[in-house]
């Protein structure tokens, strides 16, 4: 690898710029530009360089513009944890899983502007999109060597709180999911209120259409999330108190969590505010990062036993 290539940077660069097209990506169903250029792929409108510039346009294109830059981190990101942090177990299913679901990723992406796609196949997009991301931010991991700064090699997790974690990790992706449809959906103000459809009348189920179903289904498993991850806090606070790691990094957890369901409700009292829906999806993107390191750590456990 050309010396001017630092793995450090490579690695640093690289977890930003997927977290930007993650977040770009939101923006681009959050605007409805997802035909900014039309039924063209890669190319906008058929042209290298646009003429006629609209706002869903210039959305849609700066999000292909940041996904071709991410292609050239990645893959050197994939090349250096290749050829260099083969010593560290899980490398090798990591650049796998990144490269692979960075595919999968575009392939969606390409997918949605080329064909007529439902809204069920259009949720799919982020959560890969969520898996890839988490992909790179633990290849991170790995190159700044964070096993050995935080002492995780010698972390032992018991079998109870694998069950529990792993648990979780699966569930979040269900949340995800149904999040994803609220939005393809477009049933993101279906519901007026908060945290109930209609506040006045919170048991009034008859009432509710297909997108308030939607809306609703997805609250009701965002506050399940809530209350298994800060129930969880409470148990891991109460029995694990010596350890340091998993105890403050659930915290940390616990935190994101919070702040992603707060932000779900302002996205719904603010009538979906721009800023407040990217953050809502950053959110739950730095959180669904952290419990996939605590899946490697899992992992690690598991096989100790």
């Amino acid at each position: 690898m050309n010396k001017w290539i630092k793995p450090k940077p490579i690695a640093l660069i690289s977890v930003f710029v997927m977290l930007f097209v993650l977040i770009g990506g939101a923006l681009v169903t959050k605007t409805g530009s997802g035909l900014g250029c039309g039924r063209s792929w890669p190319l906008c409108e058929g042209q290298l360089v646009p003429k006629n510039i609209t706002p869903e346009l210039l959305i849609e294109f700066s999000h292909r513009l940041v996904t071709g830059v991410a292609i050239i981190f990645v893959g050197l990101l994939s090349i250096i944890a290749w050829r260099q942090y083969q010593h560290v177990r899980e490398t090798k299913f990591l650049v796998v899983m990144t490269i692979v679901f960075f595919i999968l990723q575009s392939l969606l992406g390409a997918g949605a502007v080329l064909f007529e796609q439902t809204s069920l196949i259009k949720a799919l997009h982020f959560g890969i999109s969520l898996v890839s991301f988490a992909s790179v931010f633990l290849l991170a991991l790995i190159i700044f060597n964070f096993d050995d700064k935080f002492h995780t090699k010698q972390l032992t997790i018991p079998k109870k709180l694998r069950i529990q974690f792993y648990g979780i990790f699966t569930y979040t992706l269900i949340v995800v999911y149904s999040g994803a449809l609220v939005r393809h959906k477009e049933a993101s103000l279906a519901c007026i209120d908060w945290p109930f459809c209609f506040n006045n009348e919170p048991f009034n189920f008859s009432s509710l259409g297909l997108e308030q179903w939607i809306q609703m289904t997805h609250r009701f498993f965002a506050s399940l999330l809530l209350i298994w991850v800060i129930g969880l806090l409470i148990y891991i606070w109460k029995n694990y108190r010596d350890h340091t790691f998993i105890k403050n990094g659930w915290l940390l957890a616990s935190i994101l969590i919070v702040l992603q369901v707060v932000l779900g409700g302002l996205v719904i009292i603010t009538l979906k505010n721009t800023t407040i829906a990217l953050m809502h999806a950053l959110f739950i993107s730095l959180f669904f990062a952290l419990l996939s390191y605590f899946m490697i750590l899992c992992n690690r456990s598991a096989k100790k036993d």
